[in-house]
């Protein structure tokens, strides 16, 4: 998907939108709360976007004006969002209320940080969690929207593919890291729910990465430690492939790239790059560093608990020699990563930013 918006006047808003089909008729919601949607289609001929090659006819133009939103000079909450996928192009910007800085979280977990992501709409103009299901070339054309200054993008998108493109748009970053055998725990429990609901169908839509473990996750046994011993003896190489270091692959590896051990030093260094570390068993310090450089506290008082059944199966994944070779960059990674997180909270009562290039 590509798109552009082009001026918000007050009483009408352009732009154009090319779907991934390129032949298809662009279609954008309007959204207003408690209105329903109105549903536009892209009729206007944009000659430049059409030599652009990503629409066959150009008809990719739109304007919404009064005749479609009612005082729409008025109406200060108002979206677009291009109708198939659901993707967020546009929302008005609202002064002393949304953080003019653009950000993007790493979060190396399969489940993120809620809180975070729901008050980063009220900070945020623009907001777009689990960023790794998007496609390379929609991501290319979130991050380098020019039009929108106030940006927050969250997920386990890698790294290394798109800091090139963060950097130039100037955006902010900061990674949160979770310990590698609470974060295979939540993965496995997280396969085993879906399956046990009967909505496997659904986890390519809900969790990328995972859909190579179903076979392995079915009726794992997951209090037994010698039947999950049995289990890992005959992965196969698709899952096994699935399970290497998954956090590693996020920070150090190109795509296509199965983690080495010099893929850490890769990734620690694209760490010291980032404005921020953190790891989930110091969210606290995390959060507080972050509210000091957006200027807003996005976690409030919140922290992460670690539910019982997923704490008791990380310290019995543990102690799986298998498991623990599997692991072994991302162990390296989040040790290194931790024992200087630690060292520049005591080194500084007030905990200075970017102290990871030490790593």
């Amino acid at each position: 998907m590509f798109f552009h918006i082009d001026h918000d006047k007050g009483g009408a808003i352009s732009g154009w939108l090319a779907p991934d089909n390129p032949s298809a008729v662009p279609k954008i919601l309007v959204r207003r709360p408690g209105e329903e949607d109105i549903e536009i289609l892209a009729t206007i001929e944009r000659p430049d976007v059409r030599n652009l090659g990503v629409h066959v006819t150009g008809l990719v133009g739109f304007i919404v004006d009064d005749t479609i939103v009612k005082g729409l000079p008025d109406v200060g909450d108002i979206e677009l969002l291009e109708a198939d996928t659901g993707i967020l192009i546009y929302r008005r910007f609202k002064e002393g209320k949304h953080i003019e800085r653009k950000f993007f979280l790493f979060d190396s977990s399969i489940r993120p940080i809620e809180k975070l992501g729901g008050r980063s709409r009220n900070l945020f103009t623009l907001t777009y969690p689990s960023t790794e299901r998007y496609a390379f070339e929609t991501m290319l054309v979130l991050i380098n929207n020019n039009f929108n200054k106030s940006i927050f993008m969250s997920g386990r998108s890698s790294f290394p593919r798109y800091s090139h493109f963060l950097s130039n748009a100037q955006f902010m970053t900061a990674a949160l890291l979770n310990d590698p055998f609470e974060e295979l725990a939540q993965r496995l429990v997280i396969l085993s729910l879906i399956q046990k609901s009967d909505s496997t169908h659904m986890l390519p839509l809900l969790f990328t990465g995972l859909t190579a473990l179903t076979n392995f996750a079915r009726d794992l046994p997951v209090e037994d430690s010698k039947g999950m011993l049995a289990k890992f003896r005959n992965l196969t190489d698709e899952e096994r492939e699935a399970l290497t270091s998954p956090m590693t692959r996020m920070f150090g590896c190109i795509p296509g790239e199965a983690p080495e051990r010099r893929h850490v030093t890769a990734a620690l260094e694209n760490l010291a790059s980032m404005d921020l570390v953190g790891v989930r068993g110091r969210f606290r310090d995390f959060s507080a560093l972050l509210a000091g450089i957006l200027g807003h506290d996005l976690a409030g008082d919140y922290e992460p608990v670690v539910h019982p059944s997923i704490g008791a199966l990380a310290d019995r994944l543990s102690r799986i020699s298998l498991v623990a070779d599997l692991l072994e960059d991302d162990l390296a990674l989040y040790s290194f990563a931790e024992e200087s997180i630690v060292s520049a909270l005591s080194d500084d009562g007030d905990v200075v930013t970017r102290d990871t290039q030490t790593m």
